[in-house]
């Protein structure tokens, strides 16, 4: 596993307990969360204009900490099914660059 993951699957475990990262229906449930909350503060800046990094009750979190959170949650599924997420993402990108090659080579 990647430096990171193994930094996030420990602070999970710091933070809610071992059986935090071995339960798969509170790893998703912590995912889905984050991603809402992604999804609400795009929203949010997108189409009304909020600052979305103002800080107080009932406000939505800066944007980069929300992504951090929700990273850390794929890092603690990654975890669970034993995938090193970082080399995922590469494989993918890697894999995703070859077919745009492919496509721009073809006549």
């Amino acid at each position: 596993m990647s430096e990171f993951q193994n930094k996030a699957v420990r602070l999970t475990v710091a933070c809610s307990g071992a059986a935090s990262v071995t339960n798969l229906g509170e790893c998703q449930k912590r995912f889905l969360a984050a991603a809402l909350e992604l999804n609400r503060a795009l929203d949010q800046e997108a189409d009304h204009d909020v600052d979305v990094s103002s800080v107080g009750p009932g406000a939505t979190r800066r944007i980069d900490l929300i992504i951090g959170d929700l990273m850390k949650e794929l890092a603690v599924v990654g975890h669970l099914f034993d995938i090193d997420i970082m080399q995922a993402g590469h494989n993918t990108l890697d894999r995703r660059m070859g077919e745009i090659r492919s496509a721009l080579i073809r006549p």
